[in-house]
């Protein structure tokens, strides 16, 4: 088992338009994981129409309309969410599928595992009040 390291801000600054996080907070995953996700994450290279949509998931989830699931994915909260809303927690989720995909595989485990792992990261790193769905179908707040 690899000893944990810490994403750098650069790491933290790429992940940005995956998952819309914007803080620079020191995150701990194994070194594996650490590898894969720079490696595609430096391979995707963020236009800046990610960090865009970074600051529109910020936004949406501030007031409610998204939430982060225990899965690694985002869900639209809010029956009377925009279309653009919709269309950015998908494209935020199509991006975080191949993501978790590309690291899967690299690392001979299932997209759900990865997903699960990436949802504790995601969960430590989001502001207090996003809206968290957990296992058992329950949101609550941060």
């Amino acid at each position: 088992m690899s000893a944990p390291i810490r994403f750098s801000s650069l790491a933290s600054n790429l992940a940005s338009g995956v998952f819309g996080l914007h803080r620079h907070l020191p995150v701990r995953l194994p070194l594996a994981l650490v590898l894969g996700l720079l490696l595609t994450v430096a391979l995707l290279l963020m236009p800046a129409g990610d960090v865009a949509r970074a600051d529109a998931l910020d936004d949406a989830r501030a007031q409610g309309a998204i939430g982060e699931r225990f899965d690694g994915f985002a869900e639209v909260r809010d029956p009377s969410a925009p279309p653009s809303t919709r269309t950015l927690v998908e494209d935020i989720n199509a991006k975080r599928r191949k993501l978790y995909n590309e690291v899967s595989t690299r690392e001979g485990t299932t997209i759900d595992a990865v997903g699960r792992i990436y949802a504790r990261q995601i969960v430590g790193i989001v502001p207090a009040g996003t809206w968290i769905l957990n296992e058992n179908g329950k949101w609550t707040r941060k």
